[in-house]
């Protein structure tokens, strides 16, 4: 949900041409770009880590048990 409402944030402000946002270098990079891209960068290394977790879950149960006798 974070990272869909990050996404919606910058697309809008992105089509309506940057004109609620402040020209300066420093506050556009700085707070626009870089703080809020947090918000976006530690969901989405979040669920980075999670799918790798999954896939390595899936393939350890996917793996042939041998019987032992």
């Amino acid at each position: 949900g974070q990272l869909y409402g990050d996404v919606l944030y910058f697309a809008t402000e992105a089509r309506a041409g940057w004109a609620h946002s402040d020209p300066r270098p420093l506050y556009f990079w700085g707070y626009f770009v870089g703080l809020n891209g947090l918000w976006v960068l530690v969901p989405g290394l979040l669920l980075a880590d999670a799918c790798r977790q999954l896939a390595t879950a899936q393939r350890a149960f996917d793996r042939p048990r041998h019987k032992g006798h």
